[in-house]
């Protein structure tokens, strides 16, 4: 009997000690896919944003939004003559983003997942491929993404994390 009462508590154990990295996995899929069907480039406007607010972070949320509302902000006083404050994809290492994804790995140690991204035009055999890390955070939801670290290699892309990006934009617009 006690052999069964082991055996089942190993078993339970081991059951949830898979389950952060599988939920993760779902969390970081279900980004991707709204990514994909909505495809923002540049900061996401508001409708863009609320597609995405299920999938990432209180914290993520509330600095994209302050990203918006600065890129606003800097196209009202430039009247629209300039060029936005961060161009092209924010959610990848490469400016024309990402059309297709697939998820690597996770370490609930670390609280991310490597991701490799593709992407390639219709016109063009040869795909672009790369792999970004996603950081996420455990809230009372679930599990959120809360940054993005762009490790593509080559020289134009955006460098080091997303939500540094979004901070200087941030800087940028209130400076304007």
């Amino acid at each position: 009997m006690r052999f069964i009462a082991v055996f089942i508590l190993l078993f339970t154990t081991s059951a949830f000690a898979a389950e952060p990295g599988l939920e993760m996995k779902e969390a970081v899929n279900s980004f991707y896919n709204v990514y994909l069907a909505v495809h923002p480039s540049d900061v996401p406007s508001e409708n863009e944003l609320q597609k995405f607010k299920p999938y990432i972070s209180v914290s993520l949320g509330k600095v994209l939004k302050e990203a918006n509302q600065a890129e606003q902000k800097y196209h009202k006083t430039t009247k629209g003559e300039v060029p936005p404050l961060v161009g092209g994809d924010l959610f990848t290492s490469l400016f024309e983003g990402a059309n297709s994804y697939k998820v690597l790995s996770c370490d609930a140690k670390t609280s991310s997942c490597m991701v490799q991204l593709n992407y390639s035009e219709q016109n063009n055999s040869s795909p672009v491929i790369w792999k970004d890390a996603v950081h996420l955070t455990q809230e009372s939801q679930g599990w959120r993404i809360d940054d993005i670290e762009f490790l593509g290699t080559w020289e134009f892309m955006h460098k080091g994390r997303l939500r540094d990006l979004l901070r200087s934009v941030i800087k940028e617009g209130r400076s304007k």
